[in-house]
Formats: C-alpha cells, sequence, structure tokens
C-alpha cells in the first residue's frame, strides 16, 4: 500500500512540474510577443512621423514657389 501511494505522490509531482514547466514556456513566449508587437509598433509611428514630415515638407516646398 506504501508503494501505491508513493506512486501517486511522484506521479502528481512530475505532473506539477510539468504544468509549471509548460506555464513558464506560455509566459516566456507571450512576453516575447508583447515585446516584438511593442517593436513593430514602435517602427510602425516613427515611420508614419517620417512619412507626414516628408508629405508635410513637401507641400510647404509647393506652396511656396
Amino acid at each position: 500500500m506504501e508503494a501505491f501511494f508513493t506512486t501517486i505522490a511522484e506521479t502528481q509531482k512530475n505532473a506539477l512540474e510539468a504544468a509549471a514547466c509548460f506555464s513558464d514556456n506560455c509566459l516566456i513566449a507571450a512576453e516575447r510577443i508583447t515585446q516584438l508587437n511593442i517593436e513593430v509598433a514602435r517602427i510602425a509611428f516613427e515611420q508614419s512621423a517620417e512619412m507626414a514630415l516628408h508629405c508635410w515638407e513637401y507641400s510647404l516646398s509647393k506652396a511656396r514657389p
């Protein structure tokens, strides 16, 4: 009977360790995706600001002959 309980305890321990590892990996993946999205958004905003500046400068140059 003791071996039965020992086996159950070891199985539960292994299952908890696997669940913890899976959770850690999910959190790491979510963090990486979030960092990537932040970087992509930052680059997009920088490029759109540069494009708006170029358009504004072009329209100013056309307004002044």
